[in-house]
């Protein structure tokens, strides 16, 4: 494995200088420096795992215990084409309100097409997406590597993408980023702030430590950011901004630290900041409520939570399918595919509803340069498939 720590330095670099920041995408990021090195498709899953136990300290977990309840795996059914010949020309028609899920044009890979949450209307939202970025929850503001623009591609902001990592609040209207506090060439504490495109930063509070950005030391970034709630959800991540050192959950009005937690492989949070689930690295999940005292252990690693915060979207480790559960008597709702490959890439819940949209790895569909086509399974809170996608590159949310 000595052998192969410069290459995925390499790789982490090299992404990070397209990202920006590393808080637009930590899944992207991770999976970038393993897809860098030119792998056969057939050795794809021990490659992962044998990278992982480097890069993502210990997310090689136990067993993955399920609670079946009467429920069976879900297969993947015959392919739903997610391509067309050409890019979309027609706008999204749909309003502001209504939440969209974000994905590149599969003919126009800079273009920006957004879906409603039951597949049933979808159009163009914009351009600048070559390079990533993140949109809000609703799918009416994102990022490109150089604005904020919104659902008609309008840009409100300019920014540079080296110094400001957006991570959007569950309001659809803010956004919070950590930024340095002095010069990317040395060493300094991060500060977190609260802004909308239009206005000017409010500065919440110095929070974390910022490396030389030549070092690829890691960095405090954001996993979650409610101003109805008066919360944010800062961690603090180890080199090349992976692991968890520490995380904070912050008063957004006054800065205060309402709580502190340890180290981890893995950290999420609910849209809402009043729950957290920290992986250990034996990859069980501990999950903190809003008081900070301890209310589940899932022997998985927990990748995110719905709106409503009774579910969560949990895989073993990134080359594992993921499932989603009840995460208060661990029962499992509903569970991907296991085995020949497919394994979770990313998650996001659906605002103000109860669904939860996930995308998974599928071994017919390589990944390059960490932007990965994924099979897109949206899941009701029962368990139920919504809908179906096949070969389409989500944009982050």
């Amino acid at each position: 494995m000595d052998e192969l720590r410069p290459e995925i330095n390499e790789a982490f670099a090299e992404q990070q200088s397209k990202l920006g920041s590393l808080a637009d995408s930590r899944e992207r990021l991770v999976r970038g420096a393993l897809a860098a090195r030119a792998v056969h498709p057939e050795g794809r899953t021990q490659f992962v795992a044998g990278i992982a136990a480097v890069v993502i300290v210990a997310l090689v977990i136990a067993t993955f215990a399920y609670v079946r309840n009467g429920t069976s795996a879900t297969r993947h059914g015959p392919p739903v084409p997610a391509s067309s010949p050409t890019p979309l020309s027609r706008p999204l028609n749909v309003s502001d309100q209504t939440p969209v899920i974000l994905y590149h044009d599969p003919a126009s890979f800079d273009q920006l097409d957004g879906m409603t949450w039951d597949g049933k209307v979808s159009g163009r939202v914009g351009a600048g997406a070559t390079n990533g970025g993140i949109g809000n929850a609703q799918g009416s503001l994102y990022s490109t590597s150089t604005d904020l623009r919104n659902r008609f591609d309008q840009v409100l902001a300019t920014y540079s993408g080296k110094d400001l990592g957006v991570f959007w609040a569950d309001d659809g209207v803010h956004y919070c980023a950590v930024v340095r506090t002095v010069s990317r060439d040395v060493s300094g504490s991060g500060q977190l702030m609260i802004a909308e495109p239009s206005g000017p930063p409010r500065y919440v509070a110095r929070v974390g430590t910022f490396a030389p950005a030549t070092s690829n030391g890691g960095g405090p970034a954001v996993v979650a950011c409610s101003p109805e709630s008066d919360r944010a959800v800062v961690y603090q991540s180890e080199g090349q901004g992976v692991g968890v050192t520490l995380f904070w959950v912050l008063q957004l009005s006054t800065g205060h630290v309402l709580q502190a937690g340890g180290s981890g492989t893995w950290i999420a949070a609910s849209h809402d900041g009043r729950f957290v689930a920290l992986a250990g690295t034996s990859g069980d999940a501990t999950i903190f409520d809003e008081t900070g005292a301890v209310v589940a252990h899932l022997a998985t690693t927990v990748f995110g939570f719905s709106w409503d915060s009774t579910l969560v979207v949990a895989a073993r480790d990134f080359s594992s399918p993921p499932s989603i559960l009840r995460w208060l008597d661990g029962t499992t709702v509903w569970a991907a595919q296991g085995g020949n490959g497919y394994s979770y890439w990313q998650s996001f819940a659906e605002p103000g509803g109860t669904h939860l949209a996930i995308g998974i790895l599928d071994p017919q569909f390589r990944q390059t340069g960490g932007f990965a086509p994924v099979d897109l399974f949206v899941i009701s809170a029962e368990g139920r498939v919504v809908f179906e996608k096949r070969d389409l590159v989500l944009f982050s949310q």
